[in-house]
């Protein structure tokens, strides 16, 4: 049918080879770990989690939301294609976790950042208004109201095509564990979440992100509970 994925990804025979990128100009800032920890129960917080809108949320708040939901704990050896293993809160295909998350924020602040799983990082990136304006556009689109910080999914494809062949299905999947993990973490941060329906390809040139390597895979809403 139209629109679906139908060709099953499968481990190559030959594994490619592929290396880490950024955009040239990107200033790296390391972020702080968080201090405060809630004290919610697992129970709790799958029972609580609805999809809400809210009001601003500092960077302090996404910086937790990002050390819980996303940082990478602990290296497990080479994987498949070479690249390193990562173990996450969130399962991926090979152990890969190919998705990165560029955070940009609906308020005057108009930088966009790229978050570093790593090393707990953020890497500024140097690009113009035209990418906080076309955000606030497609989550206003969506929800109504722009408010808070904009989570965006982009799968780097050539981190999977390394490892695996059809590999569009597998970043699809990735990305809708990506985007749960931020949902019931927010939640027990006492933060708002919404999963946007948006793809946003468009999105990519504007923060200088090669269309022929990566490709945008959705995005979540994160606000505050005010």
């Amino acid at each position: 049918m139209a629109g679906r994925l139908t060709e099953e990804a499968a481990p190559r025979e030959q594994p490619g080879d592929w290396s880490a990128w950024l955009p040239a100009g990107a200033l790296i800032r390391e972020l702080p770990k968080p201090e405060e920890q809630r004290d919610r129960s697992f129970i709790d917080v799958m029972e609580s989690r609805r999809s809400a809108t809210g009001g601003p949320v500092s960077w302090q708040e996404i910086e937790a939301l990002l050390w819980y939901a996303c940082r990478t704990r602990e290296f497990r050896g080479i994987g498949r294609a070479g690249v390193p293993l990562e173990h996450r809160i969130s399962p991926s295909a090979g152990g890969l976790h190919a998705i990165q998350i560029i955070c940009q924020m609906s308020n005057s602040d108009r930088a966009a950042r790229a978050y570093l799983p790593t090393r707990h990082a953020a890497a500024l990136l140097c690009v113009s208004s035209q990418a906080a304006e076309l955000n606030r556009e497609q989550v206003k689109a969506v929800l109504g109201i722009a408010s808070g910080c904009t989570l965006r999914l982009i799968a780097d494809l050539s981190k999977i095509d390394a490892a695996y062949v059809n590999e569009e299905s597998l970043a699809w999947r990735d990305a809708g564990v990506v985007s749960a993990t931020l949902s019931f973490v927010a939640e027990w941060l006492g933060l708002r979440s919404n999963v946007l329906g948006f793809s946003g390809n468009a999105y990519l040139p504007l923060i200088g992100f090669p269309t022929n390597r990566f490709m945008a895979v959705g995005a979540v809403q994160i606000s505050s509970s005010a």
